[in-house]
């Protein structure tokens, strides 16, 4: 074979891949089971509700009336969250007392946390979600749903290696939670979202049982799959991934 029909087949083969990776995978969906209007009717505490994922799921319980608290944090921006019929509850994740006092004696049926933090020295990720776990058990707070990540867990592979390596501070807490909120006898839901945007919904994001489900999700997304579990018994006890069926990484991310 001469030199030219090598170079043609190595750059066919290099075309093909590369169009390749631009298809999104279908993995496996977890389906929910719909409820019926009369079950509905929640009082959920978010943590992490100021902004992105957290402040779309409270847009979304409040815009159908459920029951929705905020765990603010005495800096944070309540511009965006204020504009919805949401109380306050003000504290820190890092200190228990003040999530205690946000919880006693309000007869939350579900808690949502969401907190993470890149830039934070320690990071809230494992003893801030311990924290909100031991206190909700306290409680008698049973229903528990925890954003994660792709990478986290047994989903380490899934992530793309510059995922792992921008996370690679934060999997190992993500992880830790994850392990303690699966060990507290709570009805959990942990949900890995892939990367994270913040265009409108598409309507065509879904939760995966896959260990190697991977990809993109927009927030609002993200925040209609959350309610849809807290209305779901069938997901109590499951890790979800969450990603879009039509967006791939990392082309969809720009």
């Amino acid at each position: 074979m001469s030199f030219k029909r090598v170079f043609l087949f190595i750059l066919a083969v290099i075309v093909g891949l590369i169009i390749y990776s631009f298809q999104p995978t279908q993995y496996p969906t977890f389906e929910m089971q719909p409820i019926s209007e009369s079950q509905k009717g929640e009082n959920v505490l978010i943590f992490g509700a100021t902004r992105n994922t957290g402040l779309e799921v409270a847009r979304i319980l409040d815009s159908r009336g459920d029951s929705v608290t905020a765990f603010v944090r005495p800096t944070s921006d309540l511009t965006s969250i204020e504009t919805l019929n949401v109380s306050l509850a003000e504290g820190d994740a890092f200190d228990i007392l003040s999530i205690e006092k946000a919880v006693e004696g309000k007869g939350f049926t579900s808690i949502v946390t969401t907190i993470a933090c890149f830039s934070c020295d320690p990071k809230p990720d494992f003893i801030g979600n311990r924290n909100i776990f031991d206190v909700a058990k306290k409680f008698g707070v049973k229903r528990v749903v925890l954003v994660s990540t792709v990478g986290a867990g047994d989903s380490y592979d899934a992530a793309p290696w510059p995922a792992r390596r921008f996370l690679k501070d934060m999997l190992p807490l993500k992880t830790q939670a994850e392990d303690y909120l699966a060990d507290s006898g709570l009805d959990y839901t942990i949900i890995r979202p892939g990367g994270l945007k913040s265009d409108p919904a598409s309507g065509r994001a879904y939760l995966s049982e896959s260990r190697e489900a991977s990809g993109i999700i927009n927030r609002e997304d993200l925040a209609k799959l959350i309610v849809q579990v807290l209305d779901n018994e069938n997901a109590i006890g499951k890790t979800l991934a969450a990603i879009d069926a039509d967006m791939v990484f990392p082309w969809d991310m720009f």
